[in-house]
């Protein structure tokens, strides 16, 4: 399927593209390898295993990076929505194979950019390039996080720990401003956004941490100490 003129709209503002003049984009596309594909809610997206040639970039619909076990359970790694690059690391390793299953959660648009393409494009619009590595160390970080977090025995210690390692020092005392969403955060704990809203809640009755929307203030330093596996 052909890119369109909403689907340029909607590639130009995607975090990678974010830089990039959407005129000079659509001119950089024209007659290009690039397509658009489509995928009802459920359908697999890509299997774990599979060669990643394409950058994929979702333009509409959201979908989850599923892992699954050699007995059949699966551990959602990550959730994807509109205007996130999908596995960009992978793309550039060796051997070029996808770690996890790819599953559209609801209506999925997304737009596949051939690696050649994508290396042409960075020659031309170096804020792409500064974008795709900053998206890799991103991706980096969020992975050595969840590792980190995964080796703590329960949610309360892994919750916790990550607290007091985010938190940066403001004249009203800790502070943890949240750069992304609770369902991706979720995700970096390996739980479920309502088993990461009690555990906040739960800390937050023992005043230990208060939250103000995006951000959580911690109100007990120690008593957050004291949680942390020993």
């Amino acid at each position: 399927m052909r890119i369109e003129d909403r689907d340029l709209a909607m590639l130009a503002s995607a975090d990678l593209f974010k830089g990039v003049d959407a005129r000079e984009l659509a001119r950089a596309l024209e007659g290009s390898a690039a397509a658009i594909h489509e995928f009802a809610a459920g359908r697999v997206v890509l299997l774990a295993g599979c060669a990643y040639v394409d950058l994929r970039i979702i333009l509409e619909g959201d979908a989850s990076a599923d892992m699954v076990s050699a007995e059949g359970k699966s551990v959602v790694v990550e959730n994807l929505g509109a205007g996130q690059a999908v596995a960009t690391a992978v793309l550039f390793s060796p051997g070029s194979r996808l770690p996890v299953t790819l599953v559209a959660n609801s209506t999925l648009r997304v737009v596949v950019l051939p690696r050649a393409l994508l290396l042409s494009l960075c020659g031309e619009f170096p804020v792409l390039l500064e974008a795709l590595l900053f998206d890799m160390g991103q991706r980096l970080a969020f992975l050595a996080d969840k590792y980190r977090n995964l080796s703590f025995a329960t949610l309360r210690e892994r919750l916790a720990d990550w607290l007091l390692r985010s938190a940066q020092r403001k004249p009203e005392g800790l502070e943890v401003r949240l750069q992304t969403s609770k369902e991706r955060l979720s995700a970096v704990f390996g739980v479920a956004r309502p088993s990461l809203s009690r555990e906040l809640g739960e800390l937050e009755s023992r005043k230990l941490i208060e939250v103000r929307g995006r951000s959580i203030l911690i109100r007990n330093e120690e008593g957050l100490r004291a949680l942390r596996p020993r």
